[in-house]
């Protein structure tokens, strides 16, 4: 099998120079092959000036946990987490919940870093939460609205030469019809740090 490279020059070369035996759909398939090649091995078609990232997830408690790590500066890492519950009609709990829930009811929804990373402010939602109210409880729980949520956290990075950190997430997936899911807590993902 020929590498990536190769595989475009090939491509390249054929579309440049078509042959009646491929046809219109085949140069057309031929030349799909050449960009999706250079895209692949990064051949003009990539950003230079975008930050190294790593990324990674998990599916755990009826949510989609996707973390992204983006390398802002030589001593900072931008933390983008995206909690997508699997269910229609699923909410998350606010990070404004406190630690131990409203009268022990709600898992707080929480982003945290381990060495080499420590956080340099709070994390933030990208929704905005609101009272859900359960009057048979007389309780008021801070959550998101029904679907995804995504998290951000900018953090400190101690050793430039680390490579790799720990992200832990929290959170519990509710619906005012269906339950909820089991509650996940401190699930930790371990990502490379991306390098500058």
């Amino acid at each position: 099998m020929a590498a990536p490279a190769a595989a475009a020059s090939l491509a390249v070369a054929e579309c440049a120079a078509p042959s009646r035996r491929y046809g219109v759909a085949g140069r057309t398939a031929v030349a799909f092959l050449a960009v999706a090649a250079g895209a692949l091995t990064g051949c003009g078609h990539g950003n230079p000036s975008a930050p190294p990232r790593s990324a990674g997830s998990f599916t755990d408690g009826g949510v989609r946990a996707s973390v992204t790590l983006e390398r802002t500066a030589a001593d900072e890492v931008r933390l983008t987490a995206e909690l997508a519950p699997q269910s229609r009609g699923f909410h998350l709990y606010s990070l404004a919940l406190p630690d131990g829930g409203v009268d022990g009811l709600g898992i707080p929804t929480r982003l945290n870093v381990s060495a080499p990373l420590s956080p340099a402010g709070p994390v933030s939602a990208s929704a905005r939460p609101y009272g859900l109210r359960l009057p048979e409880l007389d309780v008021t729980l801070p959550v998101y609205p029904d679907g995804p949520v995504t998290l951000h956290l900018t953090a400190r990075l101690a050793d430039a030469r680390a490579t790799s950190t720990r992200v832990l997430l929290s959170y519990g997936a509710c619906s005012s019809t269906a339950g909820c899911r089991p509650p996940v807590r401190n699930h930790p993902l371990v990502l490379p740090v991306p390098q500058a």
